[in-house]
C-alpha cells in the first residue's frame, strides 16, 4: 500500500530530529503488550503499564490443547513473570538504531500502528520446565513397528503405531514469548517418530495375507472342496524386506527417521501351491475308465461300458488362483475350477466295434499244492487283470495293473521266494503263479516280451525256463500289444489251479520254443540250511535253463527271444536218522 507523502514526509523529518526529540522517549504509535506508550518516557511507560495492566498478571491462564487433551495452569504456578525493564529498554531503544532506511521504517511503522513490542517473560526455577515435562508425558509415545507373523495357528498382526514426542523447547519458548499478558493458548510442536514399519510398509501385505486366509471353496460341476485359514497360511510367503529408495514414500520433514525403514512382501509359495493343487484335483477329478470285456461261464464276451469323466487343469488352476488368492475377498471366496472332458482311451463304442471281431485265442493253466492262502492270493490276483483291454502299441505292466497288494483286498500270507530261499510269511506269496500262467498265454501268440525273470530256484511245476517271477520292487512281467487289434485277458479259477485266456483277433503268428538246454548242475553243498518249503531229504539241483522263442510273421522272424533262467539249489534239509531200538 502507498503511503501519503506528507506521512513519509513527516517519517524522513523525524528521522532526522529523532535523535533530538526522542532521546529518551518511545517513537509515537509504539505498543507494549497492546498498551500505547509512544512518546512516553522510561518512567511513564512504567506507569502507564502499570496503570492499565490492572489485573493481576500472575493469575493469567496458560492454556496447551493437543489431540482432545487440554492443560491448564497460570503464571503464577510456573513462576513465570514480565520482563518489564527489557520491555520498556526495547521500546525506548525502537527506530533509533541502523541505518537511514531502517530506521526509516521502524518509523513508518510506528506511524501506521505496527510497532508492537511484546512483553517478555522469564521464569524462575525449575516449575516451566516440571510442567511441559508434564505435558510431554502425556503427549510423547513410543513408535511401534509393523508386524506379520505366520505361525501354526495362523496370521498375527501386530498394527504400526506412529510415535510422536514434544519439542519442549518450543513449548518452552512459546509459554515465555507470549505477545500478551492476558488469558493465552501457547503453541505445542510435536514430532512424528516412524518406526522400521510403518502403514506404507504394512497395510497392503496385510490386506494381501489376509486375501490369502480367506476360506475357499472349488468346485467341479458336482463336487466341492472346501480349505480354511489354517491350510491356507500354508500357502503364504511372508518376508520383511528393507525398503530401496522410492519403495516407500518420503517422510515429513520434521519426522524423527528409524535407522532403516523396512516393508512386508506378501506372495504364494509356487512349489507349496503347486502341491495343493495336486491334491485337490485328485479329490475333484471324476477320471475316465475305458470299456473292458467280461466272459461268462459259457465262454462268451460281452463289453462293460466305459465312461467319459472329468479332470482338473492344473496349470490354470495354478494360474488363476496365483492372482485371486491374493485379491481381496469377503466371506467364503468361491472358484469355479477349470476343467477339461476326460476322454478314456478305450471308448464303450469301440468296443462294441470289436467284439465280433475277438475270439478266445489262446489260454493256459499252471496247477499247484491246494492251499488257503495261496488260493486267496492266486484267485485275488488274477481277477485283477479280468477283462481289462491292452490297445495296439500298450505295454502291460504286472504291477501297474495289479493295484495294492493289502490284506483289506483279499490277500492272505503264504510262501514266497526271496533271495533264494522260501519265505512262508509273505502278504501276497504265490502271485508269480499268477504272472507265470499269464506269461505262457501271452508268450505263445507271440507278442512282444519286454521283461521277464526267473525264479530263485527251479520249481517242477512251471514249464523248464518258461517261469516267469515277479517281486516288488524291481521285478515286473511286461509284454507289448504289437498288433492292430485289442487284446483282453480273462482268468478261471479251481482249488489248485488257474488259467488264463488271451481274447483277440488272431495274430496269424507261429511260434515255436527250443527245447530247454540244462547246464552248469550244483548239487545243495552239505552245508546249505534247509528251506522250510521243502521236506527233509527232498532237494533240487541248481542249474542254468536256456530256451529260445521264435515268432514268425508271414515267413520272417519277427521276435528272436532267449530265455535265459539260473536256478540256485535247494533241499529241505537232511533226512533224520533212526533211532537204534
Amino acid at each position: 500500500m502507498l503511503l501519503p507523502l506528507s506521512i513519509v514526509a513527516a517519517a524522513a523529518a523525524i528521522v532526522f530530529a529523532a535523535p533530538y526529540l526522542y532521546a529518551e522517549r518511545a517513537l509515537p504509535g509504539v505498543t507494549v503488550a497492546g498498551v500505547h506508550v509512544g512518546s512516553l518516557e522510561a518512567a511513564s511507560i512504567r506507569d502507564r503499564l502499570d496503570s492499565e495492566l490492572t489485573r493481576p498478571w500472575a493469575e493469567r491462564a496458560v492454556v496447551a490443547v493437543y489431540d482432545g487433551q487440554t492443560w491448564r495452569t497460570t503464571n503464577g504456578d510456573l513462576a513465570v513473570s514480565p520482563d518489564v525493564d527489557t520491555a520498556i529498554a526495547t521500546a525506548v531503544a525502537y527506530g533509533k538504531t541502523g541505518s537511514f532506511m531502517e530506521r526509516a521504517n521502524a518509523w513508518v511503522d510506528a506511524l501506521r500502528g505496527e510497532a508492537q513490542i511484546p512483553l517478555a517473560l522469564r521464569a524462575q526455577g525449575d516449575a516451566l520446565d516440571r510442567w511441559v515435562a508434564s505435558v510431554a508425558a502425556a503427549v510423547d509415545r513410543r513408535a511401534v513397528s509393523g508386524e506379520i507373523t505366520l505361525s501354526a495357528k495362523g496370521l498375527t498382526f501386530t498394527d504400526p503405531v506412529l510415535g510422536r514426542e514434544l519439542d519442549r523447547v518450543a513449548a518452552t519458548d512459546s509459554v515465555l514469548a507470549a505477545p500478551t499478558l492476558d488469558d493465552r493458548e501457547i503453541d505445542l510442536h510435536v514430532r512424528a517418530i516412524y518406526p522400521a514399519v510403518d502403514e506404507s510398509g504394512y497395510r497392503d501385505a496385510v490386506a494381501r495375507a489376509t486375501a490369502v486366509v480367506t476360506p475357499l471353496e472349488v468346485t467341479v460341476e458336482d463336487r466341492r472342496i472346501a480349505e480354511d485359514a489354517a491350510a491356507l497360511s500354508t500357502l503364504l510367503s511372508i518376508e520383511r524386506v528393507a525398503a530401496r529408495p522410492g519403495d516407500l514414500p518420503a517422510l515429513p520433514v520434521d519426522a524423527l527417521a528409524p535407522a532403516a525403514r523396512y516393508r512386508y512382501v506378501v506372495s504364494l509359495k509356487q512349489d507349496r501351491l503347486k502341491d495343493w493343487v495336486t491334491a485337490v484335483a485328485a479329490k475333484l477329478d471324476r477320471p475316465a475308465f475305458s470299456a473292458r470285456y467280461a466272459v461268462n461261464p459259457d465262454g462268451i464276451a460281452s463289453v462293460v461300458p466305459g465312461a467319459t469323466g472329468i479332470r482338473v487343469s492344473q496349470d490354470k488352476l495354478i494360474a488363476q488362483l496365483t492372482t485371486d488368492l491374493l485379491s481381496a475377498a469377503v466371506g467364503t471366496r468361491n472358484v469355479a475350477v477349470p476343467a477339461a472332458i476326460d476322454t478314456p482311451a478305450f471308448s464303450t463304442e469301440q468296443a462294441n466295434s470289436w467284439l465280433p471281431k475277438i475270439s478266445r485265442t489262446s489260454e493256459y493253466t499252471t496247477y499247484y499244492p491246494s492251499n488257503p492262502s495261496r488260493h486267496a492270493n492266486i484267485s485275488t490276483g488274477s481277477s485283477q487283470f479280468d477283462g481289462i483291454v491292452i490297445l495296439p502299441g500298450q505295454t502291460f505292466s504286472f504291477w501297474e495293473l495289479l493295484g495294492p497288494v493289502t490284506v483289506e483286498r483279499g490277500y492272505a500270507y503264504a510262501g514266497a521266494i526271496i533271495n533264494n530261499r522260501s519265505d512262508e510269511n509273505v502278504i501276497g506269496g504265490g502271485l508269480c503263479q499268477v504272472s507265470t500262467t499269464m506269461f505262457n498265454a501271452v508268450s505263445r501268440l507271440g507278442y512282444e516280451i519286454v521283461e521277464r525273470h526267473a525264479h530263485g530256484y527251479l520249481i517242477d511245476r512251471y514249464p523248464l525256463g518258461l517261469d516267469a517271477a515277479v517281486f516288488e520292487p524291481g521285478v515286473d512281467f511286461k509284454w507289448k500289444n504289437d498288433t492292430e487289434a485289442p487284446v483282453f485277458l480273462w482268468s478261471w479259477n479251481d482249488l489248485n489251479s488257474v488259467s488264463f485266456d488271451v481274447w483277440s483277433v488272431p495274430t496269424g503268428r507261429t511260434v515255436s520254443f527250443s527245447a530247454p538246454v540244462q547246464s552248469n548242475f550244483v548239487d545243495v553243498p552239505a552245508d546249505q540250511p534247509a528251506d522250510p518249503a521243502f521236506i527233509p531229504g527232498s532237494k533240487v539241483a541248481g542249474r542254468d535253463v536256456v530256451r529260445t522263442r521264435t515268432v514268425y510273421d508271414g515267413g520272417k522272424v519277427l521276435h528272436l527271444d532267449t530265455y535265459f533262467s539260473h536256478y540256485a539249489p535247494v533241499w529241505g534239509g537232511p533226512v533224520a536218522a533212526t533211532p537204534t531200538p
